[in-house]
């Protein structure tokens, strides 16, 4: 298994980095200081024209970024971003709303409403962090002119492949190379081991069925990750390299204390740990909004606290990472008991 780094994957993904370039870190990792000010210089040479349409069709949405890479995938011979362009360019309003009803729905025939994208977008557990129901208000208003909204979408993306990403990824490669072969290095060091510090279990299963994910890195990414399971592919950030480095007993105890300090965190560990839960039930357990409930959710996850799986009807659901809850005890012990603790040992 290899890290792949392709220009397209990249070109998508620097539009998705610029169009959040306002969001916060999370969980402590800072991201790559140097994708902040590629965002800063290009920020000021755009019209506030092409920074409203970034905004609204790639900031706001998750689905645009998530269907145009899966478009890329299911594309034999898109390497660059001029063959993405051209592929881009190429969908009919048709195709769009087919991809809609059948990859996120499942049935062709039923009509398009703004419940039923709520529903499926709030289901998506791998992109959690957004108003799900603000990106299913826009896009069922950008449906009722599909083509439209395909051709604002190609300029959107020609705009800022011209003005962005061929004239700012230059300064970038070196920095993107460097970090390639940092995550490559890990990578030989075992893929199972690898993809478990990036959190990325439910993966791990479908190594032993001989159904190896397909990895793909991209600089652009900056500290996330992102997971398309309907293709079984990865885009690995280069930023997640401070999701391994310092794990040591003390950042394993202070993640611990700060995972279970808090009363939300901790009742969606015990609730998780009866039975799988998906975002939508623990959203109206809490009787909040999913994009709040996201935040914790993240956490969670990004401490390796809960596993996502894939349910059915396109549903992803959260079940408690039990073995990592003895792990972490066993760190907590290390750090104030200054014990050898060892699990294996003592089960």
């Amino acid at each position: 298994m290899k890290l792949i780094n392709n220009e397209a994957v990249d070109l998508i993904f620097a539009m998705y980095r610029f169009a959040n370039r306002n969001k916060q870190p999370e969980n402590n990792y800072q991201g790559i200081p140097e994708l902040s000010l590629w965002c800063d210089e290009y920020e000021k040479k755009l019209s506030p024209f092409l920074l409203n349409d970034i905004s609204l069709m790639i900031e706001k949405m998750i689905l645009p970024t998530v269907y145009l890479f899966i478009l890329f995938k299911r594309t034999p011979g898109i390497e660059t971003g001029e063959d993405f362009l051209n592929t881009l360019e190429k969908i009919t309003p048709d195709e769009f709303l087919d991809y809609l009803k059948t990859e996120l729905i499942g049935e062709k025939e039923k009509e398009l409403t703004i419940e039923l994208l709520n529903d499926v977008l709030v289901n998506d557990g791998l992109h959690p962090g957004y108003d799900h129901a603000e990106e299913a208000e826009l896009l069922y208003g950008f449906l009722k002119d599909p083509e439209n909204f395909l051709n604002r979408l190609h300029k959107t993306y020609s705009d800022f492949y011209r003005l962005v990403y061929k004239p700012g990824r230059s300064s970038l490669i070196k920095l993107a190379s460097d970090k390639l072969r940092w995550h490559q290095r890990r990578l030989a060091l075992g893929v199972e081991e690898y993809l478990e510090q990036l959190g990325l279990h439910s993966f791990i299963s479908s190594l032993s069925e001989n159904e190896e994910p397909t990895l793909f890195f991209s600089l652009f990414l900056d500290n996330d990750i992102s997971s398309f399971w309907s293709t079984k592919t990865v885009v690995i950030g280069a930023g997640t390299d401070q999701r391994i480095i310092n794990r040591s007993a003390r950042d394993k105890a202070d993640i611990f204390f700060s995972c279970f300090g808090d009363s939300k965190r901790l009742e969606i560990l015990r609730l998780t740990s009866q039975r799988p839960w998906y975002s939508t039930e623990l959203a109206n357990h809490f009787e909040v909004k999913p994009a709040t409930l996201s935040y914790h959710i993240n956490i969670l996850v990004d401490a390796e606290l809960l596993h996502i799986v894939k349910g059915e009807s396109r549903r992803f659901y959260y079940t408690l990472n039990k073995k990592s809850i003895e792990e972490y005890l066993g760190f907590v012990a290390k750090d104030l008991l200054g014990l050898n603790y060892n699990i294996e040992a003592s089960e």
